[in-house]
């Protein structure tokens, strides 16, 4: 038993740092020496009261409203349109080199009370309120409810995971291991585990009632209070490292693995429901409707499983023909899936047969001329996507065709 158990230790951390260097490669990849070209980030678009939130790979967060999109008005118009430069700072660790480089973002923001919350590969956490950044004022505005964490130049380590939020507090992973719980509306530190997690946390933590559930590539699901950052008594350990964020439906935990199968955890479990084996990594945490998931693959396949048993429900998975790094996305009964290679397809998500959404100027090439890498949003029919040629775009999903793009590198 005791060999056995060594030789599983050793698989998980075999797996985690093979995890680690490809992630690792991929921020590198977006970095480019010399500051003579913008960062690449993988920051998605998130839609809330009528604007797209999204950042640029140089450094800037935006607010674009559709309507003045659609009108062709120069940005940024006065329909609550903005674009925000955050300043650079050295930073240790992972860096992509000096100050002057942009700063990358590779979470997506989220946004609550009228905040935009981010986490920022340099190391800091920003509550951005949309009014003072469409006046332009210097940052942070205290009295407007914005801040930086930490205050001070010295930051944290640097962030990849998405903020999670609740009515309180923005929680964000770290790459020294730990998740930070900020307050909502000062941005003091609440609290942080004593010990690091794990030797990295890149994934964004979950949140149900007042617990927290993070997934480690080390293979870990650990639960911690939302109170005080306690480690509570349930923590899961899997055969071998979580790539994926973890996605919480009903009393179950879904979350990839670097065994290249997806997990099925019931909370306080300590083996898995279920699992389900694929070509590769499930990178994309999946999205979860009336009891199917809908799991994205570096296999360049969409999965529809069944939640309970852990069943394919289609005939055959969806074949994009390129890996799947952003999450599926439900919009009006359809399934909208980007690959990496820059097509989008929307899928009937009952029965998995699609279409892919054509390029207005040659059919033969993909959807938009353009990588994509970051999470996506939609709003009445249109999809917004970022791809990784910092351009937003504007697919019409019954029509199928793109409507409206903005290039992400204006000048402010």
């Amino acid at each position: 038993m005791l060999i056995l158990r060594l030789a599983k230790v050793k698989q998980v951390k075999i797996l985690s740092l093979i995890a680690v260097f490809s992630l690792f490669i991929l921020i590198l990849a977006s970095c480019v020496p010399g500051g003579t070209q913008p960062a690449q980030g993988w920051s998605g678009t998130i839609f809330n009261d009528g604007i797209i939130y999204v950042s640029s790979m140089d450094g800037k967060v935006m607010a674009v409203d559709p309507s003045a999109r659609k009108q062709e008005l120069p940005f940024p118009s006065s329909n609550g349109e903005w674009s925000f430069t955050i300043a650079t700072t050295p930073s240790g660790g992972m860096s992509c080199g000096s100050s002057s480089m942009p700063v990358s973002m590779y979470g997506t923001p989220a946004v609550i009370n009228d905040l935009v919350y981010m986490g920022i590969y340099n190391g800091k956490v920003l509550a951005i309120n949309p009014s003072t950044r469409s006046q332009d004022l210097p940052f942070p505005q205290m009295k407007d409810r914005e801040w930086a964490y930490p205050r001070t130049d010295k930051a944290i380590e640097p962030i990849v995971g998405s903020p999670a939020v609740d009515e309180n507090s923005v929680y964000v992973s770290s790459s020294d291991g730990r998740v930070y719980a900020l307050d909502m509306s000062l941005g003091d530190e609440k609290w942080k585990p004593s010990e690091p997690l794990s030797d990295k946390l890149w994934t964004t933590p979950v949140i149900k009632d007042s617990t927290l559930y993070v997934s480690t590539f080390d293979g870990h699901i650990y639960t911690l209070s939302t109170e005080d950052g306690r480690i509570l008594p349930w923590t899961f350990e899997g055969e071998a490292g979580f790539v994926s964020s973890p996605v919480l439906y009903k009393d179950t935990i879904f979350v990839g693995s670097f065994d290249r199968n997806l997990y099925a955890v019931k909370i306080g479990a300590d083996k898995p429901l279920w699992k389900f084996p694929a070509g590769n990594w499930f990178w994309a945490a999946p999205v979860i409707s009336e009891e199917i998931i809908y799991a994205g693959c570096l296999d360049g396949k969409i999965y529809a499983i069944d939640a309970d048993s852990g069943k394919e429900v289609w005939k055959e998975p969806f074949d994009a023909e390129s890996p799947i790094v952003a999450s599926p996305l439900l919009v009006d009964g359809s399934l909208v899936v980007a690959a990496e290679s820059g097509n989008v397809y929307v899928i009937n998500p009952k029965t998995g047969i699609g279409e892919r959404i054509k390029n207005p100027k040659n059919d033969n090439r993909p959807s938009i001329d353009a990588r994509v890498w970051a999470s996506l949003c939609a709003n009445e029919g249109v999809v917004y996507v970022r791809g990784q040629d910092n351009w937003l775009y504007a697919l019409d999903i019954e029509k199928g065709r793109i409507t409206w793009k903005l290039p992400l590198t204006i000048e402010e």
